[in-house]
């Protein structure tokens, strides 16, 4: 029997595509941070910023679990507080991913299909999308990581995004070793938001150098986003050092270029072996786009001469202050900026601790920072970034 995988992504801290020769070049340069102002939330829930409606100016904040959903003004004013986990007509039985879709906001129920109820502005249900899902592979509990991107290109209004429990559950036998599921995996999809009808789609590319060589590195469920003005789409797969970029043509993505990503606390070429803790690999955990910029997320990895004694002592824990202080150390969150030409820079350190939550389609970067002061929960602080 399968077994439901969980991941508690927030505590990792405490087609065919162009060929390698056809790589898009990269330059290495530091990412310039002018503050713009700031947005404050007055609400005793630790809140998530998951979306802005650009010409509104409204935003779009969600708790960890969302439980707590909050609609708000361009200053950060509370206007709309539904109730939304439930039974009844304008609700969900327990929701998930939450966006905006143009005018209309896209919900995500937690579910074994994980169908998509879109509600307009007053949080009236207007429809549910066909499902994206026929099972349970994964639970990630990634509270800053955005599901899917909204897309306005060629007169249609499309959600896309990706989800591991899109994977056919027959794809996910119990193997040591399962390449053949980035030849046949469709956990891609996109989403009519007018309609609710529901295209799936692999978004392993043919040049992915694991895909390319049949190496299996486990399921390394790629990350796909739209850049809503430059109209670029690109995917990230978990594993790797490739980030491949796409045009939509009659709903297909059409490949436009591909780079390998460069960033100097990131060590490329590593091998993966699947066998392996998570905190052994500088795994990418999340990809978000803006209007022409896409932000690549990473996670350093732990040193294995430091961490394995730790394992095999079973002191490897958070019960352990040596081991939290290794994580605090070494398993450092770290960014990069690409452009939709597949230009990079690499943000080495953000200009104030914490962690960025949102980027817009202007570009600017949204940064809620780390602190323990609960006046400091719901603060975000607006950058506007050059390459």
């Amino acid at each position: 029997m399968r077994k439901l995988i969980f991941v508690m992504s927030f505590l990792v801290f405490l087609g065919s595509c162009n060929s390698s020769s056809d790589l898009v070049s990269s330059q290495m340069k530091e990412v310039q941070f002018q503050l713009i102002d700031s947005l404050v939330v007055e609400s005793l829930s630790e809140l998530y910023l998951v979306g802005k409606q650009e010409e509104s100016g409204r935003y779009l904040f969600k708790d960890k679990f969302v439980n707590d959903i909050l609609l708000t003004d361009s200053k950060g004013r509370i206007t709309v507080t539904p109730k939304l986990k439930g039974e009844g007509p304008d609700q969900v039985g327990q929701p998930w991913g939450i966006g905006f879709a143009g005018n209309e906001i896209a919900v995500k129920e937690f579910s074994a299909e994980s169908k998509v109820h879109f509600f307009d502005q007053s949080f009236k249900k207007l429809r549910i999308s066909e499902p994206l899902a026929g099972g349970m592979n994964l639970l990630e509990v990634a509270p800053t990581r955005n599901g899917a991107s909204f897309l306005e290109i060629n007169g249609k209004s499309l959600l896309i995004g990706s989800d591991p429990n899109a994977v056919d559950p027959a794809l996910m036998a119990e193997k040591e070793q399962n390449p053949g599921l980035y030849e046949k995996s469709t956990n891609g999809f996109f989403v009519d938001v007018n309609s609710g009808k529901v295209k799936k789609l692999n978004i392993y590319p043919d040049s992915w150098q694991p895909k390319k060589e049949g190496k299996w590195v486990g399921p390394a469920y790629p990350f796909i986003a739209a850049s809503s003005k430059s109209k670029v789409i690109a995917v990230l797969p978990r594993i790797g050092d490739q980030v491949f970029f796409y045009q939509l043509v009659s709903n297909e993505l059409i490949p436009k270029g591909e780079t390998l990503i460069n960033h100097p606390k990131r060590k490329r070429g590593l091998v993966f072996n699947p066998e392996d803790d998570a905190l052994l690999y500088p795994s990418f955990f999340d990809l978000k786009a803006g209007g022409n910029l896409f932000l690549i997320h990473f996670y350093t990895e732990v040193p294995r001469d430091l961490y394995l004694p730790m394992k095999a002592q079973g002191t490897a824990n958070g019960k352990n202050p040596e081991f939290i202080d290794l994580l605090r150390r070494t398993r450092r969150s770290k960014y990069i900026l690409a452009d939709d030409k597949g230009n990079q820079t690499p943000i080495e350190e953000l200009p104030i601790e914490g962690q960025i939550h949102f980027i817009d389609a202007n570009d600017v970067i949204y940064i809620k920072p780390a602190s323990k002061e609960e006046k400091d929960y719901n603060v975000f602080y607006r950058y506007r970034v050059k390459m």
